[in-house]
């Protein structure tokens, strides 16, 4: 059997077992891709006059039972404003993600999210006390994660930041600042620890 005819044979399958993801999704967002992978129902949410774009091979769990972590919450995508607009492109896979949007948020291709991760372009509520209960008071900034990226588990990356290609964010880091391409960032506030073109990165670790 050829590798394409088992791809037709698992999507097939996947279809005929998994009809509830297929009109979740047609109900939530109006669109349906034969080639993304639900394990466990996503919350997704978008406000009628925003968008959210999700490329080829999506796979979003949101069942600890396929994470090595666990996660301890759905994969949760909510573009809440008018013009919020939600950009996920091809090859990514997340875990128990949150991502919070009010004007734009975009994810590159083959980026990775880890268990628990939030992505929000937003404060969530005004800063001063007065005005925490004011929406539109709340300040917003474009969040932009490049190709390639990895974010590791329950990471924050804040509004208005930049993440190169190919960089990887540490496990419960807080970014508030822009990551270069190929950097490593770790900490709270996140900062540079590494690089991810290090040779010793550049070889298959052999575990004895």
């Amino acid at each position: 059997m050829t590798n394409q005819a088992r791809e037709v044979i698992s999507k097939l399958l996947y279809v005929w077992r998994y009809p509830r993801d297929i009109f979740y999704c047609m109900l939530q967002i109006g669109n349906w891709d034969s080639s993304w992978r639900l394990y466990g129902l996503p919350l997704i949410h978008v406000h009628s006059k925003a968008d959210l774009s999700i490329g080829k091979r999506w796979i979003a769990c949101s069942n600890p039972k396929y994470n090595s972590l666990g996660v301890f919450q759905k994969v949760t995508l909510k573009a809440t404003a008018p013009g919020a607009r939600i950009v996920i492109g091809n090859d990514v896979g997340m875990s128990g993600v949150s991502i919070s949007c009010r004007v734009s948020v975009t994810i590159g291709h083959e980026t990775l999210m880890g268990s628990g991760a939030v992505v929000t372009d937003n404060d969530a509520h005004g800063i001063h006390p007065d005005f925490r209960t004011n929406q539109s008071a709340i300040i917003a900034k474009p969040v932009n994660i490049g190709d390639r990226v990895f974010i590791g588990a329950r990471s924050i990356i804040l509004k208005g930041v930049t993440i190169g290609e190919g960089a990887v964010v540490g496990a419960g880091s807080v970014v508030s600042k822009d990551v270069p391409p190929m950097a490593i960032v770790a900490g709270n506030p996140a900062r540079i620890i590494g690089d991810v073109r290090d040779p010793k990165f550049s070889s298959p670790f052999i575990v004895k």
